[in-house]
């Protein structure tokens, strides 16, 4: 083999992030009565597909912890359409954006502050002295849909103190992995619905009097450390936000 070919590596990520895709734009172009439908035993599908079983298997595991699906022996793989074609579920979608553009909209993304604070985060424990912080607000045609102040511990962003400018046009979720060498697991959320402050209302174009959902989240990595703390304000009946509750 000639060592001075240019082979790209194999994203695995990413593979599986398509084949759940390729498998929900299915279950959503499958069934025209939005029924629950029996899906194509997995020897049919990986082949359909162009993955591998093991591939294939993991994104099944993937959407059956979405609801997406659900497999039973005996049974076969169930999926649920309804499911498939929920849209803004705040359970499985961190990027609010994606979610946006998926729904058909063009949302707009305002980027209003970016950089480092020299000052400890809560959320980060006593051992952090600094943060990279980023607000945004995205828009969708001329109303604010909502506003999102995202802060990424110190000790990982300087990582990516040459690169904090492609935070104005990524998420965070993709900036840790991409420049911070960490990647995000999962996310601990609390959820309020509150009257913001007079500086939200101001940021937001809120009339006097109108609430917010506002989610507070602590984003951890695969170590289990708190790489990220997110607020975010979201305009109240604007996105039909949703989450899936699952028996254990």
């Amino acid at each position: 083999m000639d060592d001075n070919l240019n082979i790209l590596r194999v994203d695995n990520k990413q593979l599986s992030y398509k084949t759940k895709r390729a498998l929900i734009e299915l279950i959503r172009s499958s069934s025209e009565d939005g029924k629950p439908f029996k899906l194509p035993n997995e020897d049919e599908l990986s082949h359909r597909l162009g993955v591998s079983r093991n591939v294939l298997r993991d994104s099944l595991a993937s959407l059956e912890e979405m609801g997406v699906v659900t497999r039973r022996r005996g049974k076969g793989t169930i999926a649920n359409p309804q499911i498939a074609n929920t849209t803004f579920r705040l359970d499985t979608a961190p990027e609010l954006f994606h979610s946006l553009e998926e729904e058909g909209y063009q949302p707009r993304i305002e980027s209003l502050n970016l950089g480092f604070v020299f000052k400890n985060d809560p959320a980060f424990g006593p051992e952090s002295a600094s943060y990279l912080n980023t607000e945004k607000l995205c828009w969708i045609d001329d109303v604010v849909a909502t506003y999102c102040i995202d802060h990424i511990d110190g000790r990982f962003a300087i990582n990516a103190k040459d690169s904090i400018l492609a935070l104005q046009n990524m998420g965070h979720y993709q900036f840790l992995e991409r420049y911070c060498h960490t990647s995000m697991a999962y996310t601990m959320s609390q959820l309020d619905a509150i009257m913001p402050s007079a500086q939200v209302m101001e940021l937001m174009r809120l009339q006097p009097g109108e609430p917010v959902l506002f989610m507070d989240d602590h984003v951890y990595n695969y170590d289990h450390e708190i790489v990220a703390h997110s607020t975010i304000y979201f305009r109240s009946g604007l996105l039909d936000l949703k989450f899936l509750r699952k028996n254990w």
